[in-house]
C-alpha cells in the first residue's frame, strides 16, 4: 500500500508541477504565483501541491528530498545508457567544445572529465576530432559509473580512458571537462579547482544551466529518477575563475536544455550554458 500511495503521490505532484509551469508563462498568472509564494499560506499551498519539486537554499536541501526515492538517480541504469547514447552523435552544444579543442590537439595529453558518467565524451569527440593515441583522459564520477565505464572502455578496446574517484588527479591536466556536470555539485567549481596543488590549463564547460540572479537548488525529474541540481550565479562564477587566474575566451547559450524551478521562473535557467577559461600565460 504505501508503494502505491507514493507513485499516485509522485503522479500527482508531477501533474501539478507541470500546470504551474505552464501557467507560469503567462504574465498574470506569474504575478499571481509570486504574490502567493510570497505569504506563508500560499507558500505552505504550494510546498504541499508541488511536493519535492520546488525551490531550495542548497543542494543538501535539495538531495533530502528525494532520498528517500526508489531512483538511482545518476547511477541509474537508464540514465547511464541514456547518457552512452546521446554520445553516438554530437550535438548542437558539443561543436563549441571541439572548436576549442581543435586547436589544443598538438600539445593535448591529460584530459579531466569532470561527472563523465562512462567516458561518453571520448567516444563522441574522437569521431569528430584526431585525439592523440597517447592521450590521457580520466573520468571523475560515482563508483558504479566507474565501473560500468571501465567495463565498456574494455569491451571497445579503449586505452585512453582512465576512472577515478579521486579529485586531485586533476592535477596540471592539459584540459579540464565540466560537461552536463557543474550543477550536481553544491561547491562552486572555481573553488574546487582552487584546491588543486597544479591548476589545469583549460577548463571547458558546456551543457551547464547558469542563472543572473542568486544561486537556486531544485529537482530535475525524470520517468526513472529524479535528481537534485544547483543553478549557480554566472557572473560570480566567471568572476571566481577569473580571480584564480584564468581568462574567459568564450561564452556560448545553449537552447536545446533548460531547468524550469516550479514557481520561481523569474530564477530559472531557460537555456543552458558553455564556457572556455584560460590559465593566464597558457598557449
Amino acid at each position: 500500500m504505501a508503494s502505491i500511495a507514493r507513485r499516485v503521490r509522485v503522479r500527482q505532484i508531477r501533474l501539478c508541477t507541470g500546470a504551474l509551469v505552464a501557467l507560469s508563462d503567462r504574465p498574470l498568472t506569474l504575478k499571481f504565483i509570486k504574490a502567493l509564494r510570497e505569504r506563508p499560506f500560499g507558500r505552505g499551498l504550494l510546498n504541499l501541491l508541488t511536493g519535492y519539486n520546488r525551490a531550495y537554499v542548497t543542494l543538501a536541501g535539495a538531495n533530502a528530498a528525494i532520498r528517500s526515492a526508489d531512483e538511482l538517480g545518476h547511477e541509474h541504469p537508464k540514465y547511464t545508457q541514456l547518457n552512452l547514447s546521446m554520445s553516438e552523435n554530437a550535438r548542437l552544444s558539443d561543436y563549441p567544445a571541439l572548436f576549442h579543442m581543435q586547436p589544443l590537439l598538438p600539445s593535448l595529453r591529460t584530459v579531466f572529465d569532470f561527472g563523465g558518467n562512462v567516458g561518453n565524451l571520448l567516444y563522441c569527440y574522437s569521431r569528430h576530432l584526431a585525439l592523440p593515441d597517447d592521450l590521457i583522459w580520466t573520468v571523475y564520477d560515482l563508483p558504479n559509473n566507474l565501473k560500468t565505464g571501465a567495463t565498456i572502455a574494455c569491451e571497445k578496446g579503449e586505452r585512453r580512458l582512465r576512472f577515478t574517484g579521486q579529485f586531485d588527479e586533476a592535477n596540471g591536466a592539459d584540459l579540464f571537462i565540466a560537461c552536463g556536470s557543474m550543477h550536481y555539485f553544491e561547491e562552486p567549481l572555481p573553488d574546487m579547482i582552487a584546491k588543486l596543488t597544479r591548476l589545469p590549463r583549460h577548463v571547458l564547460i558546456n551543457r551547464t544551466p547558469l542563472v543572473d540572479g542568486p544561486p537556486v537548488a531544485t529537482i530535475q525529474d525524470a520517468e526513472f529518477w529524479r535528481i537534485a541540481c544547483k543553478l549557480h550565479n554566472r557572473d560570480n562564477l566567471i568572476a571566481q575563475f577569473n580571480k584564480l587566474g584564468y581568462d574567459l575566451m568564450d561564452m556560448w547559450s545553449i537552447d536545446e536544455s533548460s531547468v524550469i524551478v516550479v514557481c520561481y521562473p523569474d530564477r530559472s535557467a531557460r537555456s543552458y550554458s558553455g564556457l572556455f577559461f584560460r590559465l593566464r600565460g597558457t598557449m
